[in-house]
């Protein structure tokens, strides 16, 4: 038998040897497209070993169609394997390449296959025996001429295609890709020669195209293509508690795992376009996640990309978040019935802070009026009294207020310029008298050098050091309280302002540290059971100056002292330095005293409206000594009727009244033609102290605001500032 005849046996058992060995591979797209590289192959590679042997045209004709299947789809084969594997499979030029060697080479095989009813693909046909082969000898038709063009061209297409890969990864190590590059030139490079007669009557094609396809399995093999790991992490894919949805990058779903079918189970996968309107567009609409059969369910996506960074589809991921949802929901709950909780015990204390403001405000006026008018030492001394418990329980209110502010999220922080000078001579003002009773040395040493002028909260800052001054002197029996204050790190207009408060005190156990600053809380109650307060003072400290970015920190040693000192950032208003306070202090007080001399009132007229008689009682004797003319109404009506009959120069109002509130009454008031011909000045008087307040009474209309309890010194001061001056006679 001769050598060629052979040699094609063996080709056509190498070639079924691949078909099988790749039809037992992994199932993926790329096997598919291989695999049918490899029967077209067979079949080319077995028609023309039996060609070579026919001895008859019809057996030649038969193998001949068998060799234009296998070379004609199985060059397409390579072509959508080539292109599948350099990632150019759905580039836009790919696609026409591809629709057009579909039509075209389906319509030739079909010629091909009835070649014998026309003359278009061969004119003429026989055989005839030449070195022992027998060879088939033909006219070609123009059929022939067209499939031999455009059978060149897609070889060459295909060189191109892997060329131009190779190129794109060039500096990396992708040897299968050279591998599979150098088989996509044999053909080419085969059909050329045998176009130019290189193997004479010899059709060297057939063992070309096995050559190729035992090149791809080679590398489909050795580069582990077909990996096993591979094939884990599909069996992972498919085995997972996640539901998984592949898209490719035209939008279709290639992929679905078992899981997805519990996730929605009423979903048809095999009808593509109810999955893409059904389950894509139902994720769409519920980005947040979503609940099926009391299950809930979040999803992801993520883009896929290629060995180029292309987008080459989409990868969904759906989760089981029920456990964790329902734990969530039910720690939602807790937080917003403790929210609630919360909610109520602030709106309780400040309802009840507001309420006991109100009598106090009566307690401490009448007891002011007392004090004017006395002339006993001994009633004096019991006025004085009431007046020091008055102010006590004052600040305990004023404390809760201040707590449940910060826990409702409603204290602000108010920032203005102030004078550092004047901020410490208030602060001694108010502290040295109580640590000189107990017989305390009260020192105050703050740094000459530092800034006079500071930008920030001075209330808040102001209450802060006063609360650690009186939590000192309250627990320190002998010895000293000390006040230092400095400016630290100062960086362009910003400083962080230092303040450190030490005594001589009884001091904390270190294991009690932890709770100082908790609210209500008192420490060593069996050794500071005689003395008065509530535990507020440093947990309010502590919250406020971490509201203004600042923090508090204490050293303390048990039974010799303690020392708390904070720092907060302040900006620095100008270059003048604050020198010695005391001095600066005096001649502003000295400043402050002539622009408050002392004045009478009595042409003016001012009209007091509240609901309660002993609040009028108290206004009125408040404002006895001014000599005005003093009116009074007990609601909002009367103080209508008043103003119809008579202007008032300034009207003290009431908020809180039955019927017609002070806001009503102001509004009611502002449509009267006897109020607007000749305007009052109207402010409000409430116990209403919480934050905001002032700013909410001046948006309403009001000219002003003073709270109770009246501080006698205010209220003359309010009147002076909003009367007009001819009625105002300095004594």
């Amino acid at each position: 038998m001769n050598a060629i005849v052979i040699l094609h046996g063996i080709g056509s058992i190498i070639g079924f040897m691949l078909m099988v060995l790749v039809f037992k591979a992994k199932p993926s797209e790329q096997q598919k497209i291989l695999f049918a590289g490899t029967v077209f192959t067979f079949m080319d590679v077995l028609g023309y070993f039996f060609e070579l042997q026919s001895r008859s045209l019809e057996v030649t004709r038969l193998a001949v169609k068998m060799e234009y299947i296998g070379t004609t789809m199985g060059l397409l084969a390579f072509l959508f394997f080539t292109c599948l594997y350099s990632n150019h499979l759905h580039d836009k030029w790919i696609k026409l390449i591809k629709y057009f060697y579909i039509v075209n080479n389906t319509s030739i095989l079909f010629m091909v296959l009835i070649m014998d009813y026309h003359t278009y693909f061969y004119k003429t046909m026989d055989f005839s025996i030449k070195d022992g082969l027998y060879l088939m000898i033909y006219e070609p038709g123009i059929l022939h001429y067209w499939w031999t063009i455009t059978i060149t061209i897609m070889g060459i297409l295909i060189a191109a295609i892997m060329i131009q890969s190779v190129l794109e990864h060039k500096g990396e190590k992708r040897p299968e890709l050279i591998l599979i590059c150098a088989a996509s030139l044999v053909p080419i490079g085969i059909w050329i020669l045998r176009m130019t007669g290189v193997f004479g009557d010899y059709d060297s094609y057939p063992l070309s195209m096995l050559l190729t396809e035992s090149f791809l399995v080679l590398v489909m093999y050795r580069y582990r293509l077909f990996d096993t790991v591979k094939s884990a992490k599909d069996r992972v894919i498919d085995e997972i508690k996640e539901g998984i949805l592949v898209v490719n990058g035209r939008g279709s779903l290639v992929y679905s795992n078992p899981e997805v079918g519990t996730v929605f189970p009423d979903i048809e996968w095999d009808n593509k376009d109810m999955v893409d309107e059904q389950v894509f567009r139902f994720m769409e609409t519920h980005i947040d996640g979503f609940i099926i059969k009391d299950r809930f369910y979040k999803w992801q996506s993520n883009d896929i990309f290629d060995d180029q960074q292309r987008k080459a589809g989409v990868l969904y991921r759906i989760f089981d978040m029920t456990d964790n949802y329902l734990y969530t929901k039910q720690l939602i709950e807790l937080k917003e019935d403790a929210e609630r909780a919360n909610e109520a015990k602030s709106s309780f204390l400040a309802r009840m802070s507001h309420e006991i403001r109100t009598p106090i405000n009566a307690v401490l006026g009448m007891n002011e009026m007392i004090l004017r008018e006395a002339e006993t030492d001994n009633i004096r001394e019991y006025a004085t009294n009431i007046h020091s418990a008055g102010k006590l329980l004052l600040s305990i209110i004023n404390d809760i207020l201040d707590l449940s502010k910060i826990e409702s999220s409603k204290m602000e922080i108010v920032e203005n310029d102030y004078n550092v000078g004047t901020l410490l001579l208030d602060i001694e003002n108010m502290v040295s008298l109580r640590a000189e009773e107990k017989g305390l040395n009260f020192k105050i040493e703050p740094d000459v050098n530092m800034p006079k002028m500071l930008r920030g909260d001075e209330k808040r800052i102001k209450q802060c050091i006063t609360n650690l001054l009186t939590n000192s002197v309250k627990y320190t029996q002998e010895g000293s309280v000390t006040l230092q204050i400095d400016c630290v790190d100062n960086k362009d207009s910003t400083v962080y302002l230092w303040v450190s408060v030490s005594d001589t005190g009884i001091g904390i156990k270190e294991d009690e540290l932890y709770l100082l600053f908790d609210p209500f809380i008192r420490l060593d109650m069996r050794k500071n059971k005689n003395i008065e307060g509530t535990g507020l003072g440093l947990s309010i400290t502590k919250r406020l100056l971490e509201m203004m970015g600042g923090n508090l920190t204490v050293e303390s040693i048990y039974g010799k002292g303690s020392t708390f000192s904070f720092v907060v950032p302040q900006k620095v208003i100008g270059t003048e330095l604050l020198g010695d306070y005391k001095k600066i202090a005096d001649e502003s007080e000295v400043a402050d005293s002539a622009a408050r001399k002392a004045f009478v009132a009595p042409n003016a007229q001012i009209l007091a409206v509240d609901d309660t008689r002993v609040n009028i009682t108290v206004v009125k004797g408040l404002l006895k000594r001014l000599k005005v003319q003093f009116d009074s109404a007990l609601s909002g009506q009367e103080c209508l009727n008043k103003v119809k009959e008579k202007h008032y120069d300034i009207i003290l109002l009431d908020h809180m009244m039955p019927e017609m509130d002070g806001i009503e009454t102001l509004h009611n008031m502002q449509q009267m033609d006897e109020y607007n011909r000749d305007k009052s000045v109207v402010i409000a008087l409430t116990a209403n102290a919480i934050v905001g307040a002032k700013e909410e009474y001046l948006k309403e209309g009001f000219a002003d605001y003073l709270s109770k309890p009246i501080d006698s010194a205010q209220l003359e001061e309010m009147i002076r500032q909003y009367l007009p001056d001819e009625l105002i006679e300095y004594i």
